[in-house]
């Protein structure tokens, strides 16, 4: 049983919480835990009377569960970064990084008709469902302690709702017109043994939203104060008031994917979203290395270095920026050029400068790209066009661009998409705009010049290249549903 947490600088304890409590000892994608005591002891013993103790270890647990994702040998930003041909993943023991994942047959350079449902690439499906199942051990918990009021419940209830809605979203995020499951409410090896079938993307995003707005609903009910400690990434968000407006923020993002413009701009209204505000504000998954079974930043990696697994960026992400975008000084050029796979790697990403730089879940910068593209969506072309400007000159402290440069919507949106590319790079956006803008049908080219800024292209996207839109739904998945029609 868990009794104490330590939260000096309150580092997420990967291995301590997370671990203690769930003891997933393996790849299982429908969620299933495999448990030694058949009464599942270790999960029983939170679900009924549930003390603070327990309560605040599953509160670091599933904040923890969310960099499971991010933390592994198929990290989520590298596997979304490829696809999109925002990085190339060089590593010299691992060549379906350079070669599977951009449509090539090793270097028979034979074409990849679909990629393998059973690769490593897909590993972070797990991971990511993981957190779905943490929030929801965690809402049922706190529904059967005695220790909190129902105000404290009624903020769980919102907290783990507002999670288990952005742990979907990342599975969506890869799986695309794949659809994924999202009736997944039990939390008992019973339970789980009965999975809801998969729904769409459409029905998924809906699903999705409504989750986030029913737990919106329930952090208004939820007082003053949450019944828990959240870790520093949730700085200026840890009370059930502010942290709606992170959870309006992420609801503002689904609705951008659904195409509701006016629904967009409503949950940005009551987000952090400001034009004229810090850039880096919201919410941020946060790394401590030196902290034991704790883990550093992984998309950090050092300089000019000669790596085992260099991520490195496509030469035209440099030759394709506007001239003087100091945005460039995410993908830095190497002193000396790294060649894997007949991929020459002349530039290198480097968004994170150290192993404790935070990893933002959603933050003012995106918000105003949102922003800019919701007001497309509604005829609002003046406001685009001030918060387009807003991040061209603040980002990347380029100049104003005129309205006579932009000439209709379709060119409003090449633009956003453009300044979406730099100022997220290398951070799980940029495949699933492509792929919702069906920019991905006609390669190279994404979109034509505007301005001082060249056309936009897709590297490694013609012969012997092959794009693929999303990943395979999990081969265990598969045999799930063949075994249980």
């Amino acid at each position: 049983m868990l009794t104490t947490i330590n939260f000096r600088s309150q580092p997420l304890l990967l291995t301590g919480a997370l671990a203690a409590l769930f003891s997933v000892t393996g790849c299982n994608l429908t969620e299933i835990e495999p448990v030694l005591d058949p009464n599942n002891a270790i999960i029983e013993s939170v679900l009924t009377n549930a003390s603070q103790a327990q309560i605040n270890a599953l509160a670091v647990g599933l904040e923890a569960s969310l960099r499971l994702g991010h933390a592994n040998n198929s990290s989520h930003n590298r596997v979304l970064g490829t696809l999109g041909r925002e990085v190339t993943v060089q590593a010299a023991t691992e060549s379906r990084w350079y070669y599977e994942l951009q449509g090539r047959r090793g270097a028979t350079q034979l074409p990849v008709i679909v990629l393998d449902d059973a690769a490593f690439y897909n590993g972070q499906y797990t991971d990511f469902a993981r957190v779905g199942r943490a929030a929801r051990v965690f809402r049922a918990s706190a529904a059967g302690s005695p220790v909190l009021d129902a105000a404290q419940k009624r903020g769980i209830d919102g907290f783990t709702r507002t999670y288990e809605a952005l742990s979907k979203l990342h599975l969506l995020n890869l799986q695309g017109e794949n659809g994924i499951r999202v009736g997944l409410d039990g939390v008992t090896v019973d339970e789980l043994l009965k999975p809801g079938k998969f729904v769409g993307s459409p029905e998924a995003l809906t699903n999705i939203r409504q989750q986030l707005d029913q737990a919106n609903t329930d952090l208004a009910a939820a007082g003053a104060a949450f019944g828990f400690p959240l870790s520093g990434g949730f700085a200026g968000f840890n009370t059930p008031a502010t942290f709606i407006r992170f959870n309006r923020a992420l609801a503002a993002r689904v609705s951008l994917y659904q195409g509701d413009f006016a629904g967009t701009l409503t949950a940005l209204n009551a987000s952090f979203y400001d034009r004229a505000g810090s850039l880096t504000l919201g919410p941020k998954m946060i790394f401590s290395p030196t902290t034991a079974n704790d883990v550093g930043n992984p998309y950090f990696q050092a300089s000019n270095a000669l790596l085992s697994s260099l991520v490195s960026v496509p030469d035209n992400f440099v030759t394709e920026a506007e001239p003087g975008d100091q945005r460039l000084a995410k993908a830095p050029r190497r002193t000396t050029p790294q060649v894997v796979g007949a991929i020459t790697g002349t530039y290198e990403a480097q968004v994170f400068p150290s192993q404790t730089s935070p990893l933002d879940i959603i933050r003012n910068e995106e918000l105003i790209l949102i922003a800019a593209e919701a007001r497309v969506g509604t005829n609002d072309l003046a406001g685009s066009l001030l918060d387009i400007n807003a991040i061209r000159t603040r980002a990347g402290n380029l100049a104003v661009l005129p309205a006579a440069s932009l000439s209709g919507a379709a060119a409003y949106r090449d633009e956003i998409l453009a300044q979406r590319r730099y100022s997220l790079f290398y951070e799980g956006h940029y495949l699933v705009d492509l792929r919702r803008l069906n920019k991905l049908s006609a390669p190279p080219v994404v979109s034509p010049a505007i301005g001082a800024r060249p056309a936009q292209t897709l590297a490694y996207s013609t012969t012997p290249y092959k794009l693929f839109p999303n990943l395979q739904r999990p081969a265990a998945e598969k045999a799930w549903d063949i075994a249980n029609p």
